[in-house]
This record gives C-alpha cells, structure tokens and sequence, in this order.
C-alpha cells in the first residue's frame, strides 16, 4: 500500500541506496517466495506451450518476467503470442508492435521446437530473474507514486536510440511525457503527431547518458509528486500551477534547480 505523504524522489534514493536490503524484504513475501519455488520445482516437467498453459503458477511468473501479468487469463490470446513465430511478418506479435510481447514470443518460441527447453538451466533463469525484477519494481512502487516507472525506466532507457521506442513502450512513454511536462491529452494524438513532437523535444543522446538518464529520472518524479499533491495541502504546490486566464502575470520567476 502507498505510504501516504511519502516523496516519490526521496523515495527512490532510499531504494537505490538500499537495494539489497529492500530485495531481501522483497524475496521473504510469501507469496514471492512460494512461486519461486513453484516454478523451480515444476518447470522443469514443461515439455510443450500447452503444459505452460496448464500450470496457472507458471505461466504467471513467465508472463510477470515480460511485464504481462495483467494478460494472464487471455489464454487464447497469450497461446497465439507463444505459439506463433515472430519470424513470420504475418504473425500476431508483428501486428502488434509492442515490445512487451516481441520480447515474450521472441524469447518462448524456442518451447514450440524444443521438448527439453526447460531442461536448458540459462532458460529458466532468465524467467525467474525476469520475474524477480519486474515483481521487485512493482514492491516498491507501493510506496510512492511513480517508483515502479522510474525503476523501469532507469533499468531500460538505455537501449532507447529511436523514437519510435519510446512510443511503443507505455512506461517510458509515461516517464518522458510526464517529465518534459506534457498533458495526458497529448496521448489522444495520432502516432504521427506525437512522433513529430517527441523529436523535437527529446534528445536521444541523452538516453546514451547515465547522468541524463538519472535527470530524466528525477525530473518525472518531482513532477509525478506535484501532479499527485493536493495544492491546498501544501501552498508552494501552487508555484508549479498553470495561471489561469484571469491571473496577472507578474516578473518571471527564477527557475529551480531540481537536479540532485
């Protein structure tokens, strides 16, 4: 549960300089603990797409090592993903374009050909450190707005060299929309619109930088901590707020520094 008043920044910086404590509180949940064992034991009997499918545990934590675990009862759905060749431009997945789902169908095709998949041990762990990571980032956004995306955001804004990137993924689309400032209306715009703006207002060199990536970082989460903060709560609050039309406009105001 979200730890009302908690800073989402502060938060963050606790959970960065803290992560193996926090990774062990994570891995001593019950619930953590029990489907890592599940899938331990059991996966290794997987012979086939439809085993995986039989076994609701297993197919859990496989879909949560893709970020998928809402899909989970979309059996036909997450079959056809599983089942189709993602080499075949005709198949589902490349329709699709969602990164999500190209990396599930790209890494799990390989069980449509292969009884003794699960028997390779690299493949089952990948799974589980998939799993772990999507599961940990999902336990420590709980206790701050924004955590889980900034997590998520931090661990894969590297591999960003194209726009169009950014728009097929909604957590880094989340983050940079929300860090340059832009309104949720700007997601009611057409594919093409958006991309036109992206690049004008994202410099891709950035993401090739770890000290711009952690900028980004922490730009979205000041502003995901402003745009969750009721403005009478907390006075200073108002200072980032739109004037409305009415208002006087008075002397610009020096600009903040928010950058740790």
């Amino acid at each position: 549960m979200q730890l009302s008043g908690t800073s989402s920044l502060l938060w963050y910086k606790l959970a960065e300089s803290q992560t193996e404590s926090h990774m062990k509180m994570f891995e001593a949940q019950p619930t953590t603990a029990r489907d890592i064992e599940i899938f331990k034991e059991e996966i290794g009997n997987v012979k086939s797409v439809d085993d995986l499918m039989k076994n609701r545990t297993l197919l859990s934590v496989t879909l949560s090592a893709f970020q998928l675990e809402s899909e989970l009862d979309k059996y036909a759905f997450v079959e056809k993903m599983l089942t189709e060749d993602p080499d075949d431009d005709n198949s589902l997945v490349n329709k699709l374009v969602e990164p999500r789902w190209t990396k599930l169908s790209t890494a799990m095709y390989g069980l449509n050909l292969d009884p003794d998949f699960f028997q390779n041990e690299a493949n089952v762990n990948a799974i589980l450190e998939g799993y772990k990571t999507n599961e940990f980032e999902k336990f420590e956004g709980q206790n701050a707005p924004g955590i889980r995306q900034a997590m998520y955001f931090d661990r894969l804004a590297g591999d960003v060299t194209e726009v169009s990137q950014i728009l097929a993924d909604k957590s880094l689309m989340e983050v940079v929309r929300v860090g340059l400032g832009l309104p949720e209306s700007f997601l009611s715009l057409d594919y093409e619109q958006q991309k036109a703006r992206l690049v004008k207002e994202v410099d891709l060199e950035d993401f090739a930088d770890p000290v711009e990536i952690a900028k980004m970082v922490e730009r979205y989460l000041v502003m995901t901590e402003i745009n969750n903060t009721d403005p009478a709560a907390n006075p200073l609050i108002s200072l980032f707020q739109p004037l409305s039309s009415g208002d006087s406009v008075g002397p610009m105001p020096i600009a903040l520094d928010l950058s740790v």
